[in-house]
């Protein structure tokens, strides 16, 4: 080869010298050239192997400009050796081959010594036989490029050794010395250092813990903090790189080994976020480092924390699990580990289980949770546990165990599952919430309770009959308090002191029938619950009925009846134990102090509200007796007076016996007291009057003392009385009659058969009727002094005055003196009319009635001498001379002052409370009547405000009743001062006041805040302390206001709005005010209108039936049902299920019911001779109270014989409900009317109980599957299950099935492919009149 850098090519060859070639090679040579310049380009002559450069050769080998360019032998001496033999190997193998091209990466000697990496690429140019002739092509310089991949594999294989350092280091196995001087080793290695250092933390020093190397300290050698110059930076958590400290200034000290670092690099060791020391690297040259380097220090040491955070936590859980065994062991709570399979064995136990359980350990892990579990439950639980996942917790559940000592607890149960010894486990942590489950469930109860408390409030608001009332409790204690059965008993004051139930509610109406109780302490029966809590007053209560002491027969009987508690409530009032409310329950009671004092409150309330509706039905019975009498007092007079009063006050009271009887003389000192009769009333039948002796009989008691009263057994104490004898009397009580002096002048009295229940009216009552009664035997007692005196006329005591026709005073006896006050010389010969009467009208119509009649009576003012006014009675007669012509007028005229004063007595104590001296409830009645109608005229508005003490019932049972008069008096003081005199304060009775506003604004709003303004200042007046004799206290009043404008409303309806909004009042919380609401009013209006128009439409036939078809599966019509509809002339057809529940609840039901069914039947004698209609079955619905009434059977077997209608055509649908109430009693009505032929069909069934037994029993024909069934059928899988279901049972018990509610194509194919025979709904026909249906059934069928 010869130097050709930059000559021009090599002439051609001989055989290719010719000019044309030589341009063509010449052109192919730059063409290639072009497409292969990078760096450097070269043309190599094969066959005389000469070397062509071109390009920046010289400048990529470092060859100075004029040297010159290595020849073919010189080229391939600069290839590194490693490489030369495959780069000569691979070019001659091309040239020699066929191919075209030549590629090699190769190294190549610069000029300074270093190598370079080239990528050299060639072409080879060949002659038509393919020989090679030239090769050209170019080389690229990528020594970079080779650099960064070899760097790149480096980092990777650095990499791969902290990876395994790390996984090293992660071993606990290791000591950590060894650790330790295993990452000093690898710094050096990774960072080619000349010494690497690792130095931890100790207090203010760093001491070396390992050291690989030179330059750096020995193992165990401390620097001081403040002597370290990277620990600054280091502290921070900062890495330090320096690979010049020289340049730096570092001040590296006068340690010879410290002065010969020249580079330096560093990371912190962090753990926990804090660092705990330094791992070095130092080298003696510099620039030995770079921040790759720094980075794989970095994540050295970061391992290395790492590492170190390791062992502390490992040393930690090894001392947390020798915590956590004592933890275990010591924790207060029972805690066990079970097997996670089905052993469920223990395989550790806590104390606190063992204490809670009292087993031992050892028993314990011989044991298995099964045998905690009560025998009843263990399937269930067994169940559940060997569902839960293992890595799955469970929080929470509720479980009762059994304790060793046979004793139940409830747990609360929290589970996760573990690996305990290598095999699977779930490590337990139990609470015992026996308490707490007890509280919360006596919290539910006391919620019941509350509950059952205020509805029954709410009942006794309502109330107006006592019967509805206990009966309405009954039903919502059983309904509202989960009791079985409850009752409401009367104690009797009989010889067997028994006990009358007079209303109840539940399952057990057998049990009831059977049941006698007695309240007697020397009867078997007066032994139980119901006894005591008679004779005791308190509550009683069998919390288990099943372990209680009393009578065993009482308690078989009660658990048989599945009655598992019970609690007896006294009905108390006045201090006496009237009766009691019986509850019996399902389960053992868990009744605690406060619900037992919530019930007894309830029965309390009960006790209350019996009194208050006897007390208001005594009221309107005195005040109408009262009324009678007031009536009689003018109306009557004489014997017939008294008869009218014994008949008034026998009515008011109730009483059997009622008698007035007159206090006879004796005819000698020391005569046995005696009586007249004056008027005996029995059985409201007059009876003759008697004189008796009063020894031996209780009237005897009122010679010495004004009342006696006997409550009960009298027949008994007083044997020898005759009237008591004769009616067998069991009460009595009677009322002193004294005359103006305080005298005895008689008795009256009253007797009763049975024991006196309500003693205090009687008395209060006797005491008005005393009043009338004594003072009317005084009168005539008076009269018939007078009369004995006429005929002595100075000796009379009334005025006796005689005048001739011109009215001139011709006598005047002494009476006439007293009462006028004139001497018979001042009065004789004056003008009787001047003298004598202020109202001459008055007298000129007496006058002229003696004149015309003879005679003349009645009440007259006559005045006196000093002018006032005295109130007489005169009886006047005509005087006629001896040929009976009228010679001059007699009047003697009585003073009635005292007996006008009694009678108005009586008015007051009529209209007036005794008590408070406020108006009375009639009173009251009568000024709002006057208010609406001077509303109206004055076009004013004003309001009622109806005021109820809070909690004054409370007053009277702690303090007494007297402490409860004195604040009733304080109260009414009060309420006066709160209103204007226009205004009217009464108490209606109890701790019930009303006030009535008047004059207010016509204006609704202010009319509003007028009356708000009152009752506000009412609430603060009546809360002020009050100081009861003695005692201080506080009482709040709820007040319901009733704001009215005129004539919108009725005085009744105006107070029972008011009392509606004081209960609101005190449903709000007490001493608060509320105006009423007219939406309730709406409703209870809406409701007692409907009840009218359902009596009216019963009466006036309103009702009308409509029919639905039922079809088979052939389309074909088998039967109709009879459905009722209601046609209200103004509402329209109103919705069954508006007016059933209305007729249900009061009754018509019953009336209802026989129409429909002899309505029904009507039809089906009609399609009996009617060869197209006469097989068809008619259904009739049938209500519970229907079907269970008395007369069913009759009503049935009627109707199908008025109508001559085949029994077997009839079906009655029955709902579930009905059969299972009373089973026995419904299997045998049903059992008589299967007789007669009629066929019975459950409706809505699987709805309702759904028993098989009861199925079994009855005589049914056809079960009907309920529409609600058929209506989900494609929403709901449960209800085709239910559909197949009841199919299968139909078949398989031989009855009849129908679907009702069938509304869709869908439904019926679904329904005839699982076998159900028969249908009735919309997609057939929807209900019709009789005439469209007729109609309709008699249309050929498609099949």
């Amino acid at each position: 080869m010869t130097d050709a850098l930059d000559q021009p090519p090599p002439p051609a060859s001989p055989e290719v010298q010719d000019p044309a070639e030589a341009l063509r090679i010449s052109e192919e040579r730059l063409t290639l050239v072009a497409r292969a310049t990078t760096d450097t380009v070269w043309d190599w002559n094969v066959r005389t192997n000469a070397l062509w450069w071109g390009g920046r050769f010289r400048e990529v080998l470092g060859l100075a400009h004029y040297s010159k360019v290595p020849h073919t032998d010189a080229f391939i001496a600069r290839l590194h050796p490693e490489d030369r033999e495959r780069v000569v190997s691979s070019l001659q193998a091309t040239v020699q081959g066929s191919g075209d091209t030549w590629e090699c990466e190769y190294r190549i000697r610069h000029e300074d010594g270093h190598y370079l990496w080239m990528l050299d690429r060639g072409f080879v140019i060949r002659d038509a036989q393919g020989q090679a002739l030239r090769m050209v092509g170019g080389m690229a310089d990528i020594s970079e490029r080779k650099l960064v991949a070899q760097e790149e594999a480096q980092e990777a294989q650095v990499h791969a050794e902290l990876v395994r350092v790390q996984q090293r280091i992660s071993s606990l196995e290791l000591g950590l010395p060894e650790v330790l001087q295993h990452v000093a080793q690898t710094a050096l290695d990774i960072c080619q250092a000349e010494g690497a250092l690792l130095e931890l933390l100790e207090g203010d020093q760093l001491v070396a813990q390992a050291a690989v190397g030179q330059l750096v300290r020995t193992p165990g050698s401390a620097l001081p903090l403040h002597s370290s110059l990277l620990w600054p930076e280091l502290s921070q958590g900062r890495p330090v790189l320096c690979n010049d400290t020289a340049a730096q200034g570092w001040n590296l000290g006068d340690d010879p080994l410290r002065q010969q670092v020249r580079s330096v690099l560093a990371a912190p060791l962090v753990c926990d976020d804090t660092v705990v020391g330094t791992l070095k690297a130092t080298s003696s040259r510099t620039d030995s480092f770079s921040p790759r380097h720094l980075a794989h220090l970095q994540i050295l040491a970061q391992s290395l924390g790492a590492m170190l955070r390791l062992r502390q936590v490992a040393a930690q859980l090894r001392e947390s699990e020798q915590q956590y065994k004592l933890l275990f062991d010591m924790h207060p709570q029972p805690m066990w580990v079970r097997a996670d399979d089905p052993s469920l064995r223990f395989l550790a136990v806590n104390q606190a289980m063992q204490a809670q359980y009292g087993y031992s350990a050892q028993e314990l892990l011989r044991m298995g949770m099964a045998d905690l579990w009560l025998p009843e439950e263990r399937a269930q639980r067994s169940a559940e546990v060997r569902n839960y996942p293992h890595d799955q917790a469970h929080n929470g559940l509720l479980h009762r165990h059994r304790r060793k000592d046979g004793s139940v607890c409830e747990m609360e149960i929290s589970s996760r599952g573990i690996v305990f010894n290598g095999q699977p486990a779930r490590q337990v942590m139990a609470t015992d919430v026996t308490e707490r489950q007890q509280t919360q469930r006596e919290l539910s109860r006391l919620a019941r309770a509350q509950s059952m408390l205020s509805s029954c409030n709410e009942t006794l608001v309502r109330a107006t009959s006592e019967t509805t009332l206990l009966q309405e409790v009954c039903r919502m204690v059983v309904e509202m308090g989960g009791y079985r059965l409850g009752w409401v008993g009367f104690a009797q004051n009989d010889a067997q002191r028994s006990i009358q139930i007079v209303a109840h509610a539940g399952e057990g109406s057998d049990y009831l029938e059977q049941l006698d109780p007695s309240w007697s302490e020397h009867h078997p029966r007066g032994q139980g619950p119901a006894g005591l809590t008679v004779r005791s007053g308190h509550s009683v209560i069998v919390r288990d009925v099943a372990s209680t002491t009393l009578q065993a027969d009482w308690a078989d009987r009660m658990v048989g009846q599945g009655f598992h508690g019970v609690m007896a409530l006294p009905l108390r009032a006045a201090g006496h134990t009237f009766g009691l409310l019986y509850l019996y329950a399902p389960e053992v009671l868990l009744i605690g102090t406060e619900e037992e004092a919530l019930m007894q409150q309830l029965a309390d309330d009960l006790a209350f509200g019996i009194m208050s509706l006897r007390a208001r039905r005594e009221q309107q019975q005195l005040q109408a007796s009262v009324l009678k009498m007031a009536a009689a007092v003018s109306a009557t007079t004489g014997a017939e007076f008294f008869v009218q009063l014994a008949r008034n006050m026998g009515e008011a009271l109730g009483a059997q016996v009622a008698c007035v009887a007159r206090l006879v003389p004796g005819r000698q000192t020391g005569d046995a007291p005696r009586v007249l009769a004056l008027a005996l009333v029995v059985d409201g039948k007059l009876s003759d009057s008697v004189e008796y002796a009063l020894e031996g009989t209780p009237s005897m008691e009122l010679l010495l003392q004004k009342q006696y009263v006997v409550q009960s057994g009298l027949s008994q104490r007083y044997p020898q009385a005759p009237i008591v004898q004769k009616v067998q009397a069991q009460g009595y009580a009677g009322q002193q009659l004294v005359d103006a002096s305080g005298k005895p002048t008689g008795m009256i009295f009253v007797l009763f058969r049975q024991p006196l229940a309500n003693a205090d009216f009687v008395a209060t009552t006797l005491q008005i009727f005393a009043t009338r009664a004594g003072a009317e035997i005084e009168r005539q007692a008076t009269d018939v002094r007078v009369r004995h005196q006429a005929s002595l006329l100075d000796k009379a005591q009334d005025a006796i005055v005689e005048r001739d026709l011109q009215h001139r005073i011709i006598y005047w006896n002494q009476g006439a003196e007293r009462l006028y006050g004139w001497s018979a010389a001042q009065a004789q010969g004056r003008q009787a009319d001047a003298l004598m009467y202020g109202d001459t009208a008055a007298f000129e119509h007496a006058t002229t009635t003696v004149l015309t009649r003879g005679e003349w009576s009645g009440e007259i003012s006559v005045r006196h001498r000093d002018g006032h006014t005295i109130e007489a009675e005169g009886r006047w007669t005509l005087v006629l001379d001896d040929k009976g012509r009228p010679e001059s007028i007699l009047e003697i005229n009585t003073d009635i002052r005292q007996r006008k004063a009694k009678d108005r007595e009586i008015q007051r104590l009529a209209f007036y409370d005794t008590l408070t001296g406020l108006p009375n409830r009639m009173l009251l009645l009568d000024r709002m009547q006057h208010a609406l109608d001077n509303a109206i005229r004055q076009h004013q508005g004003g309001a009622l405000l109806f005021i109820d003490l809070d909690n004054f019932k409370t007053l009277n049972d702690t303090l007494g009743h007297d402490k409860g008069d004195l604040l009733l008096q304080q109260v009414a003081q009060r309420l006066n001062t709160c209103v204007r005199s226009v205004d009217t304060v009464a108490r209606l009775g109890g701790d019930e006041f009303v006030v009535m506003l008047e004059g207010l604004s016509a204006d609704a709003q202010a009319l509003v805040m007028e009356a708000r303004g009152v009752g506000e200042k009412i609430l603060t007046q009546l809360g002020q302390p009050y100081a009861l004799a003695g005692y201080h206290y506080r009482s709040t009043p709820s007040i319901g206001i009733v704001p009215f404008l005129g004539p919108q409303t009725s005085v009744l309806e105006l107070l029972k709005q008011a009392d509606l909004a004081m209960y609101q009042a005190k449903s709000a919380g007490r001493n608060t005010l509320r105006f009423f609401d007219p939406e309730m009013q709406a409703a209870v209006s809406a409701r007692a209108t409907l009840e009218d128009d359902l009596r009216h439409a019963l009466a006036f036939e309103q009702f009308l039936l409509h029919f639905q078809p039922q079809v088979d599966q052939n389309g074909r019509f088998v039967g109709v049902e009879a459905l009722v509809r209601w046609h209200h002339p103004e509402r329209g057809l109103v919705s069954p299920a508006q007016f059933i529940p209305v007729a249900e609840e009061t009754g018509l039901i019953l009336a209802l019911g026989r129409w429909v069914l002899h309505s029904a039947c009507k039809l089906l004698a009609r399609w009996k001779d009617d060869p197209q209609l006469s097989h068809l079955t008619m259904a009739v619905n049938v209500s519970s109270q229907q079907f269970h009434h008395e007369n069913f059977v009759d009503d049935v077997a009627r109707a199908l014989a008025v109508n001559e209608v085949p029994a077997d055509r009839l079906k009655l649908e029955l709902t579930e409900s009905l059969l299972v109430d009373d089973l026995d009693t419904t299997i045998a009505t049903m059992t008589t009317l299967r007789t007669l032929g009629v066929r019975f069909s459950l409706d809505d069934f699987g709805t309702g109980y759904s028993s098989l037994s009861y199925l079994k029993r009855m005589p049914l024909d056809q079960i009907k599957i309920d529409q609600s069934f058929v209506r989900d059928l494609f929403s709901d899988p449960n209800d085709e299950a239910i559909i197949n279901t009841i199919i299968a049972l139909g078949q398989t018990l031989g009855l009849e099935v129908i679907a009702e509610g069938v509304e869709t194509t869908e439904q019926h194919l679904l329904l005839v492919k699982a076998g159900c025979p028969a249908f009735q709904g919309y997609l057939f026909s929807k209900p019709i009149p009789a005439g469209t249906l007729e109609r309709l059934l008699r249309l050929p069928v498609n099949s």
